[in-house]
This record gives structure tokens, sequence and C-alpha cells, in this order.
């Protein structure tokens, strides 16, 4: 062997030598480790002396015998649990054991709750709103709501938040602190900041050795919540309807998880924030660094009999700095209601660009209206009026201007149809049968061409009078404004008003209740489309075949809002008297023998036909030869 193998050999050992040195357990490790023995004997012996009771039976000798009761010592059952909860907690056994205290922080607005048990909070409490049974709203509920979060140690050991208990701190009746101390010294701690309103900032961060506490492959904590959602409202099957998930991904976009079923689902991509959304109220996390890996379940429940509408969970990741360690993790919560200015309100004041306000229900596709025209209108009236049917009132009467220029051009077109319905049904006599309809149609194209009529003239104007509609549709049900609102018979405007109800009966479609505001709307829709259609100008034919449309549509139109809320029904209800009365008027002020004269002149100009209707002639005619042909 050679000199250098023999160094290396000798270095070896000295190492060897110097780990063994500095690994070997400390006095009060080994003192520890030797109670641990002295007490798993001594429970072993218990346990033989338990098994020859039971063989023995009662009244043994061992069973009178005190001294089996002394065979586990106090000190010896501490030892076993301390030994225990350093195995399962490493430098947090500490912090593992301890008496869990509740601490609220609360303003005119909200109230929230933490346990020391866990550090977070436990419970949120509305002070602005009630439920439909007058009861505070409780978003977090310590029953069955859960909020903690995991982190994995250099030992590899996965602690959750839940198993810690923390050291509170109020700092000022606004601001919390949450300790959890690690037996190096080091410090976990969770600040809480409560802000105007609703909003609460959230600061995790480490003091000391802490930090140097954490696995570093691992930088992140990992965040697991529950929020049921209980029932608010009067109406359990609307609220089902709109409560869900909504997040907003990096990128700006918002999306809402589908509400009417359950569902599971893992994004891709980073979140700015994840809400738990009830049909009035939401609770909104939102992280500077974002949420990553996010996944969502909701579970619809049928048995409401606890007054439990859904089951919502998530799962997300709260990243940590890798560049440092001991950098605060910040995020915030919003527990409160979905009002749609409110949340602007918020959205302004951050740095960030968020998008909160699209927590509210306000449709997709003609969001547009409701955010620039039907919100701004309303908020607007509500400055000078505090019934809220009367608002309602005021701005139907608003739209109905906006749109009485299409609906005036409708009714001169539909005039038109109807001046010129003589000269259809004599061109129909001329050509009667089934083997001269293409020519019955071309003539009474060539008819409406020659008197400049439009026979889509009619249906346009109308058709941009739905977006109005169906913005209405997608504002009243959701409206904050409306909750809690009273007008006439209406007790609540953002639900049904049940003038006739029964329980333990759910009748098909229509449910357990009748709405008077949709039933009287219901009425109205039969007497405006039997008006629309005596001013259409259609034939006998079509007349009939309506007739029994229009009950089938008013039918389902019943059924479609007997549970929603009061609101809409009342505004469609004025939407369609209102109409009523607009065709009385148009009718007044439309001159039909002046139109007839009016198209007798234009029949009399030579027409210079369009490119389009030489195409539809020449269709037309094709498919006369066509069915020559076949009749060959």
């Amino acid at each position: 062997m050679d000199k250098n193998s023999i160094t290396g050999l000798i270095l070896i050992g000295v190492v060897l030598a110097l780990f063994t040195w500095l690994g070997r357990p400390s006095e009060e490790q080994l003192a520890l480790q030797q109670q641990y023995l002295d007490s798993i004997e001594n429970v072993a012996a218990l346990q033989e002396a338990a098994a020859s009771e039971a063989r023995l039976g009662t009244n043994s000798p061992a069973a009178s015998d005190p001294a089996a009761d002394s065979l586990l010592l106090p000190h010896q059952r501490d030892s076993i649990a301390a030994l225990e909860q350093h195995k399962l907690y490493g430098e947090l056994a500490s912090a593992a054991d301890g008496t869990e205290e509740l601490i609220t922080l609360e303003n005119d607005s909200v109230a929230y709750t933490f346990s020391t048990k866990g550090g977070l909070p436990v419970a949120t409490e509305l002070k602005t709103h009630a439920t439909y049974l007058g009861e505070p709203v409780r978003l977090l509920r310590p029953d069955d709501s859960v909020l903690a979060f995991t982190f994995i140690t250099r030992s590899n050991r996965v602690i959750s938040s839940a198993d810690l208990y923390f050291t509170p701190e109020r700092i000022s009746p606004t601001e919390l602190k949450m300790t959890a101390k690690a037996t190096t010294g080091g410090t976990l701690n969770i600040l809480y900041t409560l802000k105007s309103k609703y909003m609460l900032d959230v600061k995790i961060y480490p003091e000391g050795d802490f930090a140097q506490l954490l696995a570093p492959n691992a930088p992140y904590l990992d965040t697991h919540i529950e929020i049921p959602i209980y029932q608010n409202e009067k109406s359990a099957k609307a609220e089902q309807r709109y409560s869900g998930f909504a997040y907003e991904f990096a990128s700006g976009e918002v999306e809402k998880m589908n509400a009417a079923k359950s569902k599971s689902d893992d994004l891709r991509g980073t979140v700015k924030w994840l809400a738990f959304r009830d049909m009035f109220f939401s609770t909104i996390f939102y992280s500077v660094n974002e949420l990553e890996g996010v996944s969502m379940t909701q579970t619809v429940l049928d048995d409401q009999t606890d007054g439990k509408l859904k089951d919502m969970e998530a799962k997300f990741i709260l990243p940590i700095d890798k560049s440092n360690a001991e950098a605060p993790i910040e995020f915030m919560i919003y527990s409160g209601p979905n009002d749609y200015n409110l949340l602007r309100s918020i959205e302004k004041s951050m740095d960030d660009e968020v998008s909160f306000s699209h927590v509210v229900d306000m449709g997709s596709w003609f969001r547009f209206i409701n955010v620039w025209l039907i919100a701004p209108t309303f908020n607007f009236l509500e400055r000078f009026f505090t019934n809220y049917g009367v608002i309602i009132l005021l701005m139907t009467i608003f739209i109905k201007l906006i749109v009485s220029p299409f609906t005036f051009k409708s009714f001169k077109s539909q005039a038109k149809m109807r001046v010129l319905r003589p000269m259809v049904e004599e061109i129909n006599q001329k050509y009667p049968g089934e083997d001269q309809m293409m020519k019955r149609q071309q003539k009474t194209m060539e008819l409406y061409q020659s008197a400049g009529v439009n026979t889509l003239g009619g249906c346009l104007p109308m058709l941009l009078q739905m977006p109005f509609l169906v913005a209405m549709y997608q504002y009243f049900p959701t409206s904050i404004n409306l909750r809690g609102e009273s007008f006439l018979w209406a007790k609540d405007l953002s639900t049904y008003d049940d003038i006739i109800s029964w329980s333990g009966v759910n009748l098909p479609l229509i449910g357990d209740h009748i709405s008077l505001f949709c039933l009287l709307m219901t009425v109205t829709q039969v007497v405006y489309m039997k008006v629309t259609q005596a001013t259409s100008g259609v034939d006998k034919q079509q007349a009939s075949m309506m007739k029994w449309m229009t009950y089938l549509m008013a039918g389902m139109l019943f059924v479609f809002l007997n549970n929603n809320a009061a609101a809409l029904s009342y505004y469609y209800f004025l939407s369609m008297l209102i109409s009523i009365l607009q065709t009385q008027f148009f009718r007044m002020a439309v001159d039909e023998d002046k139109v007839l004269a009016q198209l007798q002149e234009n029949r009399k100009k030579p027409k210079k036909k369009s490119k389009f209707m030489q195409r539809l002639e020449e269709a037309q005619k094709e498919q006369m030869r066509q069915m020559k042909n076949q009749k060959k």
C-alpha cells in the first residue's frame, strides 16, 4: 500500500469519527429515549395485566390490584406524548400542543373569527345583511368550513396548519397576529389586517431561523379550502342555480363553473383569484403572487333538510419566493355581498388589474348592456327614489323610450303588410293548389317589391329589442340592490311573491306556489300577443296556428318565471303592458288609407330589381322547373 492510500484511509477514519462524535445524542435525548423505552415496557406490562384480567374475570386478584393502575406514571405518559409529537412534527412539536381559543376582528360590515388551532379564519358573519329567516349571513361556519395550508420541512415532514396551535396577539382593533413557535426559537407568523368593509389582508412570514426549517425543494404552501353553500334566500332552487365557483386567469379571462350539476375541474395555468360564489354573497381568495395548481369540486345536494345546498372544495398552491424564503406570502380574503359598485371600487383601489366585479351575474353576451346602461340608470334613479317598484317602473319606461323607434318601425311595416293583405288574397285565389305554390310566392314577392315593402321589416326591429329582454333577465335575479326590498304584496323583490302556496307537495313544473306578478305577467302576455296578431296582417291559416302558440308560449313563460325574482316578472308585466298601450297609440297615429295610397303610388314607379331579388326569382324558376320535371 502506497503512502497516498494510507493517508486517504486515515482521513476517512478521522471524518467518520468526527461525524459519530457530532451526531451522538445529548444527555437530554438519551434520558428521553430511556424514558420512552421504560414507558413502552410499562405499557406492555399494563396490556398483559389487562389481558390476564380479561381471562380471569373481574373478581380476580389482578383486577383488584391497585398496582395495575400505576404501571404507567403521569410523567411517563407525558414523555411518550412528547416523543410521539417530536416524531410527527419535529422542530414544531412544541406548537402541536395547546388550547383552542377564538378571537374576532370586526368592523361595521363584517366579523372574522379566528381559531388559535390552525391560526386561520373559521367563521365570517355579515352585519349588513340577513337571511330570509332574519338570521345573520354566515359564509364561513366553524361546523364544516375548512381553511388550512400544509408545508414540507427539511426533515421531510408534512405539517398542516390545522394541527398547530398559534399564540394570538391583538395589535389593534383591526389587526391580529398569530404566532406558532418552533423548538429552535424561530416562529411562523400570520398577520391579519381588517380593512374597510369586507376585505381582510393576510400576510404569512417566518422569523428567526424558521425559514431554514422549510424544505428548499418545496417552496410553496398547499392550501385546502372547504366552504359549503347554505340557503340564505327564500328560493333554494334559484340560489342553488346561481351559486358556484368563479375565477380569473392570469390572462384576465373570467370564467364560472357550471352551477347546475356536480363537477370537478383542474385548471391549467395560474389564477389571480378564486371565488366561492353564492347567489348574493361570495368569499374570494386573491394572491398577489397568483394561485397555482387550482383544483375545484362542487357537489349539488338534493337533500337540503339541513339547509345546505352545495359542498364546495378547492385546493391550490401559494408559491413562496424562491430567491428569498423569508419573504412574506400575501393574499386577501373578501367575504361579503356581490355588490357590483363595491367590487368595482375595490378593483380601482388595487395595484393589480383584477375583475372581482365579474362575480356578479350580469350575463355574458349582453353584459355590456347591464354594465353600461342598466346598472348606471338603476343607480341614478336610486338617488331620487327609495321605492324600488317605482324605480323599476321608471327604468321600464326609459328602456321602452329607447327602443320605441324600432317598435314604431316594426308596427309600420306590419301596417303595410296588413293593407296589402287583400291583394295577397287575390293572388292566392288566382293561383290555387300545391302545384302553383311557387307561382303564388313569386307573385307575392313581386307585389311586395313593387310596393316597396320589406318582408323582414317587422321582424328585425323586434329582434333588436331581444338583447334588452335578455339583459334584464340576467340583471334582476342577482341584483343585491333588490334583496329584501318590498313593493305592494311582494315582501322581497329578489325572490318569488307567492300569493298562493302549499307545503309538502311540489307540482311538476310549477312547484309549491303561484307568484302573483308572474300570473299577471302571463295574462298580459296573452293579451299582448293577441293584439300583436290582430295588427300583424297574417292570413287566417297563420292566425289559427299562432292562436295555440300564444297560450303555449304564455304557459312556458309562467313555468319559467314562477320561481324567479318578483322584480323580473314585474318588469316583464310592465314592459308588455306598455307595449299594448304603444300598439294602440301607433294604430291611432298611422293612417292605413294613406299608407295604402302611398304603396299604390310606389307600384306605379319603375323598379329596378336588386341582385338579391334577381337571384331569388331565378331560384324560384329553377325550383318550378324541377317540380314540373318530377311530375312528368
